[in-house]
């Protein structure tokens, strides 16, 4: 006779960014408020849409940007389009 076994394993992390140049705040205009501003590379690795998609949204005019020690994407703005149309996300590295 065969059994079944689940297990369910809960993991808790936390990330720290210590390059202070990939996050700041500044005043967005497209949400009308001090937004954190966020370097693209650091949302794709953090939160799934590809570096491309971040820079693309960019482009279009999507999300608000600055150019300050390079570009920072406002995070609110990102939340706001992600929530509006769903963004692709990378594949998830960690399914088996």
């Amino acid at each position: 006779m065969k059994q079944k076994v689940e297990i369910t394993v809960e993991v808790e992390e936390t990330i720290v960014l210590r390059q202070g140049e990939q996050i700041g705040s500044e005043f967005c205009p497209h949400c009308r408020i001090v937004s954190a501003m966020i370097a693209p590379r650091a949302i794709a690795i953090f939160s799934g849409p590809k570096e491309r998609e971040i820079f693309r949204l960019i482009e279009t005019g999507e999300i608000y940007f600055v150019e300050a020690n390079g570009v920072r994407v406002c995070l609110s703005c990102l939340h706001r389009y992600s929530s509006e149309r769903r963004i692709a996300k990378a594949p998830s590295e960690d399914k088996l």
